[in-house]
């Protein structure tokens, strides 16, 4: 495995753990896409996205031996 393979990897978990919280954020913040782009880049929600791009991480590794 490659550098690249891996940073790409996590980039792309991390792009969509974002999507995730941005999704439940707009939901909560009823359909204001707005609103929802301010709550999703409050330090609580990029927490979110670090623990959600973690544990996809996790469960990659746990399940497969690796990142493949």
């Amino acid at each position: 495995m490659t550098a690249s393979y891996i940073l790409g990897n996590l980039l792309g978990r991390a792009a969509i753990s974002y999507a995730l919280v941005w999704l439940a954020c707009w939901l909560l913040s009823r359909l204001n896409w707005r609103v929802a782009f301010k709550r999703s880049t409050r330090w609580y929600s990029l927490l979110a996205v670090v623990l959600l791009t973690l544990l996809g991480m996790g469960a990659a590794v746990s399940r497969r031996g690796g990142l493949a």
